[in-house]
């Protein structure tokens, strides 16, 4: 593990991450790929990777100029898919994938019933651990009561628990973008 990547005026998020390694780099696709981040999270943290690193990995350069979110997921896939000899857990995927769409609610980006229906989306195509009737079940007890605040907290509570782990994982990533995220809109004012 090393601890690079972290903005020099914001060392509060102490993230340690493997640059080299694929899991790592498949995390960084799958928050891209759900849209938790975007150029303007990850620009400024491989640019500074980039000045860091004696030899920073090839998806990490392509990255750093990349703005189309399915470019850059396709610039991460193909490092960490080229020639591996490391297996990934699919349904770890797919639960860090929730977590990502969960934090986007969490956020105040989209709605409970907006999560429910992309988390039933994604499930639906990609699969993993929880299938995609699991959330739309969830998103039809929501509209059947009208929306109801406590339904949606008492949900809200089961996903934590249930993809705990992922967030866990997830969570202080989306932090440390969050913070190349103010620096970049704080340059652009």
């Amino acid at each position: 593990m090393i601890l690079v990547g972290v903005p020099p005026n914001r060392m509060a998020t102490n993230v340690q991450f493997d640059v080299h390694s694929k899991r790592f780099a498949l995390r960084i696709a799958t928050m891209i790929d759900a849209r938790l981040i975007w150029y303007k999270h990850y620009h400024g943290w491989a640019a500074r990777l980039i000045a860091e690193l004696d030899d920073p990995p090839t998806w990490i350069l392509e990255i750093s100029t990349i703005k189309y979110y399915a470019d850059a997921v396709a610039a991460v896939n193909r490092f960490a898919y080229c020639e591996s000899v490391e297996s990934f857990d699919h349904e770890q995927r797919a639960d860090e994938h929730v977590a990502c769409i969960f934090l986007r609610y969490q956020s105040g980006a989209i709605s409970w019933a907006t999560f429910l229906s992309e988390a039933g989306a994604f499930a639906d195509g990609f699969g993993g651990r929880h299938d995609c009737e699991y959330f739309y079940a969830l998103l039809n007890e929501l509209e059947d009561n009208e929306y109801a605040q406590e339904v949606e907290t008492h949900q809200r509570t089961e996903i934590e628990c249930t993809f705990s782990v992922a967030l866990s994982t997830i969570r202080p990533l989306y932090e440390m973008f969050m913070e190349y995220f103010r620096e970049y809109v704080a340059t652009q004012a």
